[in-house]
């Protein structure tokens, strides 16, 4: 390998680990903000993305796919809740439940294939590595770096507020330690 190859895979490494860090942001808020280890982040981003993609194979616009991914990776934090409160599954426990069970459910969106193909020619895309080495709005960095920080000053926001300092608040036997809002 020489440096040549190296420098010229870095753009595309870059912009998957801005991808990858939104979801290191939902692991952080459920293990350090709201103190509950729950898996079920890392099973949603695989849910989303096979629900986002069938929705475009299938003909469907692009927003309205990307509202059915979070909503699917909604309902998938749902039926953790549901495990963790209702049947009263330890919260680790029903993270893994669901978190495995998404394997199969996202088996079952893509038809029972492994993979399934979209390309950018034939689909607007959001992000797409193809552009990675532009310079412009259409790069993928520029694109994720304007998305991680709008989602973390949406988050900065919400956790300021009542209702985020309330999620924060702590039982005071709790081993983590989160600071309490001040009113």
């Amino acid at each position: 390998m020489n440096i040549g190859s190296l420098i010229s895979a870095l753009p595309g490494a870059i912009a998957q680990g801005l991808i990858w860090g939104v979801m290191a942001i939902g692991v952080y808020l459920t293990y350090k903000v709201l103190d509950m280890a729950d898996l079920t982040v890392d099973g949603t981003m695989a849910t989303g993305g096979a629900v986002c993609v069938m929705m475009m194979l299938n003909g469907a616009n692009l927003w309205v796919a990307l509202i059915c991914a979070v909503l699917a990776g909604m309902i998938a934090g749902l039926v953790t809740g549901i495990f963790h409160t209702a049947m009263g599954i330890p919260a680790i426990l029903a993270g893994i439940l669901t978190q495995l069970s998404l394997y199969s459910v996202n088996l079952a969106i893509m038809g029972f294939k492994a993979n399934q193909g979209i390309n950018v020619r034939n689909y607007h895309l959001l992000v797409s590595s193809r552009n990675v080495k532009v310079i412009g709005i259409q790069n993928p960095i520029f694109t994720m770096i304007i998305v991680t920080a709008l989602l973390i000053a949406v988050l900065y926001w919400f956790f300021g507020r009542e209702i985020g300092a309330a999620l924060r608040e702590q039982d005071p036997t709790s081993t983590c330690h989160v600071p309490r809002a001040s009113t």
